[in-house]
Order: structure tokens, then C-alpha cells, then sequence
């Protein structure tokens, strides 16, 4: 059974370019291990917090491997969006929402996924079954524990298989230009489980969806204090600029707060309130919480900024308007969306597939037919860079604008 294929690679190489480079500010993969070989059968488990874009996230950023990744159903209706998840190796898994009839699929679904993982192939999926825009892990369904043993127990636990944990990390889930931190654990034998597993399966398959969910909570940002969910976010958010490791300064402080919560109540109820106080003065202001927790520019610097920014603002203006309609429609589109947390993968599927390069094409063509090939190659070159930099230089603007507040 091959696993690769060139399409896929071609495909993928061009999504991971407006994922990685364009959609998000920086995607920083950490811990991928590299001394698995590439054709030992890999079970990649995740958090799943943003619907689409978790599983583009990993899709994208696992080096050489083609992973096949396990999505619930009901996006996979419309032709368009059912071609485009099939090419890149997504399936698609029935609930009970979707109807009995619907549900008898996964029969066939699970066993592709055994055979996927027999051959040598990669396997990746969201144990929690669902998402949810909280910073927080979900229980876990053992559906994957099931295929990994069967997996395993069809072939005399002789192929290998590890599981390797994965923990997602955004700094804002629906907007462009945030960054997004794939931290991976150590990857870990479903064999090692072989002996428990022969004397009591269903006892096993709870053990082994355990592990599999204290790995990934190790490895993410959560809070179990849902209550003042929004409010611990916005201070583990002031730790986004500031020097060192972000996913390790973010968890750091997540950690300290939930101490705080345990061991002082009453400071940290104190805590609570005070910073919800203070976070809605400031978002009245404009200002975010990553911008008020960075490190203070001195007025030197702060004003060479901000003449660097006045002076390139033609380059950011040229880049915008000839940018502002691709850009937009993307944005329209997902409006009318019920459910928001789809809106950011629509609309980099959107961007990457449609907007961008059908109306610069249209746009290139009126130049060519008002001037020459020679001018309009040019302003085709133009495109890219303008238009990245004018998304780049409105985000720097921004934060210069808040530090000026700031003073």
C-alpha cells in the first residue's frame, strides 16, 4: 500500500506556503522526532481546538510523511470541499448526528485506517472527538485506541506502531497573522500495553487513551478553571512577546495561575477580578494584551519605528489596494458562517485556491491589455511581495499605535 504520492507533495507544498508563511505569522514546529524511520507506522494524536485548520496544522508540518487524517463528516458534503479534504488524505468519520445509516461507514473507515497503519503509513486524528474554541482538553473517545490495537493484535503486535502525542497551540484561533506553536511529545509503543491489553482490553484501552491525553495536556495550553477561562488567557497572552520559548512561557504562567488557584484562593479570585477590570479598560483603548505585557520601547525607539512604518506606507498603500479584493471576499463569505471557528480554514482554502490567484490573474490581464508584457510582468512580480507586506505592515502599525497609548 503506497503512502506518497506527487500531487499530494506538490499540493501540499503549495497550502504549507500560505499556511505557514502567509496565513500565520510564524508556525514553529517543535520536537518532531526524526529518528523514527519513515516507514514505521505512526499514530499522531492531537487537541483539537480549530476545526479545520488543526488538522492543515499537522497535514503540513510532519516533515516527508503523508499522513492521513481522520475528520468528521459533515464537511465533507460539498463536492468542492470533499475533493480538496480527499487529495489531501482526509476521512471522514460518521457521529450519531449524522444518522445510523451514516454511522455504518466508520466499519469500513476504521478498517482502512488498520491497514493504513499496517502498511507503514501515517495515521493522525483527534482523539477528543469534536472541537471547541476553549484553551482547555476534552475527554477522550477510545475509538483510536481501538484501531491502534487492532492494528496491532492482526499482525502479532509485530509492526511497530508508536503513538506520538501533539500539542496545538494558537495564539488567536480565527484571526490571520497570529502565530501557532506544534509542540510534540515523545512518541511511545502500543506494544508496551501488549501484556495489559491480553488480560483486559477494556481496562487497556482506558489506560492507553489516559496516556494519550496527559501527554497532550503536558504539551498545550489549558485551563480548568473555565469560569475565568477568558480572563487567563488574556494573561498568559501578555507572555506572547516577551523573550524565550512561547509555548514555554505561556504554560509557565498557566501553570503558576492554576497553583495560584489551588493553594490561595482568595488572592486569586483578588487576581481575577482586578484583571478583568483591567483587561476591559484596555480593550476600550484598543489594546491587546500581548502588546501590554511586551517589554516597553523607549521613545527613541518607538519614534525610529513609527517613521520606518510613515516612510514605507506607499509600498504598504500600493500592496493594499491592489490586494483588498481577494482579500475581502474570503472575509464575506465566512460571515454567514453559524459556526465561527470554520471561518479562518475557509478562508485560507479560499485565499490559497481561489481569491488570490484568479483576480491577480484578472488583474495582470487589464495591465497587460493597457500596456506592455514587459510592464505587466513586473507588476505581476509586485503582487506577492506588495501584498504580503501591506497584511505584514497594518499588524506593525497596529502595535506601534498601542505602544503609543502605552506611554
Amino acid at each position: 500500500m503506497s503512502h506518497n504520492s506527487l500531487f499530494y507533495s506538490i499540493l501540499r507544498a503549495y497550502v504549507r506556503f500560505w499556511h505557514n508563511r502567509i496565513f500565520y505569522r510564524s508556525v514553529e514546529i517543535k520536537n518532531f522526532p526524526k529518528n523514527i524511520s519513515p516507514t514505521t507506522p505512526l499514530l499522531i494524536v492531537t487537541n483539537h481546538q480549530n476545526t479545520l485548520m488543526d488538522a492543515l496544522a499537522v497535514v503540513l508540518n510532519v516533515g516527508s510523511r503523508q499522513p492521513y487524517f481522520l475528520t468528521r463528516a459533515d464537511i465533507f458534503k460539498k463536492d468542492f470541499v470533499r475533493k480538496l479534504l480527499m487529495s489531501l488524505k482526509m476521512l471522514p468519520v460518521y457521529r450519531l448526528r449524522d444518522g445510523m445509516d451514516e454511522m455504518q461507514q466508520n466499519d469500513e473507515i476504521f478498517q482502512t485506517c488498520v491497514d493504513i497503519l499496517s502498511s507503514g503509513g501515517t495515521l493522525a486524528a483527534f482523539p477528543e472527538g469534536n472541537h471547541g474554541v476553549q484553551y482547555h482538553l476534552r475527554p477522550f473517545k477510545k475509538g483510536l485506541a481501538r484501531i491502534a490495537f487492532k492494528a496491532e493484535t492482526e499482525h502479532d503486535w509485530n509492526i511497530g506502531l508508536q503513538v506520538l502525542p501533539c500539542g496545538l497551540y494558537y495564539t488567536h484561533c480565527q484571526k490571520m497573522g497570529e502565530k501557532l506553536v506544534l509542540n510534540f511529545g515523545e512518541p511511545f509503543k502500543v506494544s508496551d500495553f501488549q501484556a495489559a491489553y491480553e488480560q483486559n482490553q477494556p481496562r487497556t484501552l482506558t489506560q492507553i487513551t489516559r496516556r494519550m491525553a496527559d501527554e497532550i495536556k503536558n504539551l498545550m495550553l489549558h485551563f480548568d478553571d473555565l469560569p475565568h477561562h477568558d480572563t487567563l488567557k488574556w494573561l498568559t497572552d501578555t507572555e506572547i512577546r516577551k523573550e524565550g520559548d512561547l509555548i514555554t512561557n505561556v504554560r509557565k504562567k498557566a501553570t503558576e495561575l492554576e497553583k495560584l488557584r489551588l493553594n490561595n484562593t482568595d488572592e486569586y479570585t483578588t487576581l481575577m477580578e482586578e484583571t478583568e477590570k483591567k483587561s476591559k479598560e484596555l480593550a476600550q483603548q484598543g489594546i491587546e494584551a500581548e502588546i501590554y505585557g511586551q517589554p516597553k520601547l523607549s521613545f527613541f525607539e518607538l519614534s525610529l519605528k513609527t517613521i520606518g512604518l510613515i516612510l514605507t506606507s506607499p509600498i504598504a498603500l500600493y500592496g493594499w489596494l491592489n490586494s483588498v479584493i481577494p482579500y475581502s471576499i474570503p472575509f464575506s463569505v465566512t460571515k454567514k458562517l453559524k459556526d465561527k471557528q470554520f471561518s479562518s480554514a475557509i478562508r485560507i482554502v479560499l485565499f490559497a485556491l481561489v481569491t488570490f490567484p484568479f483576480v491577480w490573474l484578472i488583474q495582470w490581464g487589464i495591465v497587460w491589455g493597457f500596456t506592455d508584457f514587459k510592464t505587466a510582468g513586473l507588476y505581476a512580480l509586485s503582487l506577492p511581495f506588495t501584498g504580503y507586506f501591506a497584511h505584514r505592515w497594518a499588524r506593525w502599525w497596529s502595535a506601534a499605535t498601542q505602544q503609543w497609548k502605552l506611554r
